[in-house]
């Protein structure tokens, strides 16, 4: 249980500096369009596109996260009133289903967008749309490795009863 709980705080500790970096960016651009438009009544050319990546990055990693803490919007009335084993028989499909769609829509399905878009450049930094969009698989593949620790952890508990 202690590996479970390291494994899991190390993500988490690496998915928080990312998302902390990406929103001292964030700010940083944001704040560098807004001076540049006022005060030098220049608007900066790539400003707006780069909050646009960073904010979608930010989301797709932050979510990654929540999953990694179980923090996720959900609705668990009807599942809290099961017994126990189907309760916990619930949790397990559910985590399944969670890989499946992380593996099948996010992994399997990006790849042929990241491929295809991997020589058109973003209008305004230039960079290679296929890198904006590598955020899917990335995310995904923090997501699944995040249920696979909930996998354990549930039948670690359900062992221990």
């Amino acid at each position: 249980m202690n590996t479970i709980r390291f494994l899991r705080s190390a993500m988490n500790k690496v998915l928080f500096w990312i998302n902390a970096f990406l929103i001292v960016v964030l700010v940083i651009d944001v704040s560098w369009q807004v001076l540049s438009r006022y005060a030098a009544s220049s608007p900066s050319t790539f400003t707006d596109e780069l909050a646009r990546y960073l904010m979608v990055w930010m989301s797709f990693l932050g979510g990654a996260y929540m999953f990694g803490s179980n923090s996720h919007l959900s609705v668990t009335s009807l599942r809290d009133k099961l017994p126990a084993k189907l309760r916990n028989l619930v949790i397990f499909l559910t985590y399944l289903l969670i890989i499946g769609f992380a593996f099948f829509v996010m992994i399997y399905g990006s790849q042929r967008l990241i491929l295809r878009t991997m020589a058109q450049p973003s209008p305004s930094l230039g960079i290679p749309m296929g890198a904006f969009y590598s955020i899917l698989p990335i995310s995904a593949a923090c997501i699944i490795y995040y249920m696979i620790l909930h996998i354990v952890e549930l039948f670690i508990n359900n062992v221990k009863k």
